[in-house]
């Protein structure tokens, strides 16, 4: 039986996209890389064509190491500061993809100071229904 809620992690699964494809397979017309684009939407038309979902939210970090979380595991996610936080060529993918699923009436939701995985659990209590989330994180 087919969930009747989607709920992906959508950072997770961008970032997934990005090193899935290597940088320069796909380019826009002004020579940006576009792989990280191209691999989200290609996961996401298989999710959707696959689970049959009656809704669909996807999730994002607004902020990828919270205050919150750090106060209780200070080593949360320092491997990330040493290397960055996010590519040089995947930050100028990201609000294209956001920008993409609203344009397809996909709702994008984030929360200031909370991952991707926290706005997808706070929604949960208000949702009726079988739910499927979908994530690459492993924490």
């Amino acid at each position: 039986m087919a969930a009747n809620w989607l709920l992906l992690d959508g950072s997770s699964l961008m970032f997934r996209a990005f090193f899935g494809i290597p940088v320069g397979t796909f380019k826009a017309p002004d020579g940006q890389p576009v792989n990280a684009v191209r691999g989200f939407l290609d996961m996401l038309a298989r999710l959707v064509s696959d689970r049959k979902p009656k809704a669909l939210v996807v999730a994002t970090d607004e902020d990828w190491r919270p205050a919150f979380r750090v106060k209780v595991i200070a080593s949360y996610k320092t491997a990330r500061l040493e290397r960055g936080a996010m590519p040089a060529e995947l930050q100028p993918q990201e609000p294209i993809i956001w920008a993409i699923l609203n344009a397809i009436g996909v709702e994008v939701m984030g929360a200031a100071g909370f991952e991707a995985e926290d706005v997808i659990a706070s929604l949960l209590p208000k949702i009726t229904g079988t739910v499927e989330i979908v994530t690459g994180d492993r924490d």
